[in-house]
């Protein structure tokens, strides 16, 4: 008989299996990403219901942990942190969908720490607070999946004019004979974001730091692909 464990999670992903069952994808906080099978889908009161598995639902869950490639169960769940603006706002549930995208696309196994799970957990939690400016949040995840994944940043290195380099992970003034730098100007943004997070580029800007820091994320993860979710969140 399988032993089952306590877990939190958070959902990154679910694909249709027959009529009623699911795969769903957990980022869960002690074993990483994992694949459980969940067999009744249902809208009424009994089985799991659908808005459970909507991307970056928090979870608390009773599961399987074999470890041996296979899919886990799930027989027990619940939800663990109730988002109210992420699950409302129309910018929010854009952030929770690429968010989500962008973990699945980069985590795999031995990347995710604790640590890394709960500074994505406060972070959603600071996001889902009313009044909360949203226009850095896709900056912020993907500063913190850089930082988490090996390439962070070291403010105290930066000097004006420099750019940022993916392939040293550094700063650096020098002419550069490849395309995986940020430029200067998104350099400087960063930075000045890193000296205080009030500070807010504009558009144009935000934008171009976004696809910087997600050709990063490419430089170390070559099999990534396309984030099709980016593009919901910049018709917003």
């Amino acid at each position: 008989m399988s032993s089952t464990y306590p877990v939190q999670a958070l959902v990154l992903g679910k694909v249709p299996y027959g009529e009623k069952a699911m795969i769903v994808k957990l980022w869960t906080r002690p074993y990483g990403i994992q694949s459980y099978m969940v067999h009744s889908i249902r809208s009424g009161k009994s089985g799991m219901r659908p808005a459970l598995l909507l991307p970056m639902t928090s979870l608390e869950a009773l599961v399987t942990h074999r470890n041996k490639g296979q899919l886990e169960k799930m027989p027990e769940v619940r939800v663990a942190h109730l988002w109210t603006r992420l699950s409302s706002d129309p910018m929010g549930q854009a952030l929770c969908l690429f968010s989500a995208e962008l973990l699945l696309k980069t985590l795999r196994d031995g990347d995710s720490t604790s640590a890394f799970f709960d500074d994505v957990m406060e972070m959603l939690e600071r996001w889902d607070q009313p009044g909360q400016s949203l226009a850095m949040a896709t900056v912020e995840l993907l500063t913190l999946v850089a930082h988490h994944l090996g390439f962070a940043a070291e403010p105290e290195t930066y000097k004006e004019g420099a750019v940022y380099d993916f392939k040293e992970g550094q700063f650096t003034a020098q002419a550069l004979h490849h395309d995986a730098f940020l430029s200067a100007e998104c350099s400087a943004a960063w930075m000045a974001w890193f000296k205080d997070v009030t500070h807010t580029p504009a558009k144009p800007l935000r934008q171009a730091l976004v696809d910087g820091l997600l050709m990063g994320l490419r430089w170390q993860h070559s099999s990534m692909g396309q984030i099709y979710s980016l593009d919901i969140l910049r018709g917003l």
